[in-house]
């Protein structure tokens, strides 16, 4: 009878030793499954962002391709590398097709330029001298300022064709500063010291 009297006490502990035990044994468990429950949770939330991300970027390619020929434009107006041959070339065609003798083209200081550290876009200067017509010359800057190419026209100097035994009457021997300019899209930093 004894024994009885003990048993709900007995009962009580073995039950509070199984909800302890419980407690340290089974919540540490629990502690790492909500954390790595967690960790999932935000790994598919930046999943799910970065894919919304690329989505978007399709949709703006997209979009893009609508505009290639204007976007084109723009890549042969800023050139995003330097190309003195296919200017010169250009230059000489233009001066051609206006009826210009093209007979001089200093590249001295084209070639001289390296362009500042972090400028973006870069000026590269030369001058041509070019011999025709007045309205030749009209058509020739024209032409220039139609075309996509960025070339400014930073001066023009002209003086008359002397030659002898011809009649040079409408000759002029025209000299143009020119300025075009080519994209950098990587500049190197600044360094001060």
């Amino acid at each position: 009878m004894k024994i009885k009297k003990y048993i709900p006490l007995i009962l009580a502990l073995i039950f509070i030793l199984l909800i302890g035990g419980g407690y340290f044994l089974i919540s540490p468990k629990f502690q790492d499954l909500r954390r790595k429950k967690l960790e999932i949770e935000t790994q598919d939330e930046e999943f799910r962002r970065k894919e919304e991300h690329l989505l978007n970027l399709e949709n703006t390619l997209e979009g893009l391709s609508k505009y290639e020929d204007q976007i084109a434009k723009i890549n042969s107006a800023l050139p995003s590398r330097r190309s003195e041959p296919d200017l010169l070339n250009y230059l000489q065609r233009l001066s051609s097709e206006n009826g210009l003798i093209l007979k001089e083209i200093n590249t001295s200081s084209l070639f001289a330029v390296k362009g500042i550290l972090g400028e973006k876009i870069k000026k590269l200067p030369l001058s041509v001298n070019l011999t025709g017509s007045y309205t030749s010359l009209k058509n020739f800057i024209s032409s220039i300022y139609k075309s996509a190419r960025l070339i400014e026209i930073k001066s023009i100097s002209f003086s008359t064709t002397i030659t002898e035994g011809t009649e040079a009457k409408d000759l002029f021997d025209f000299q143009l500063e020119l300025e075009t300019h080519s994209y950098n899209p990587n500049p190197k930093p600044v360094l001060v010291e």
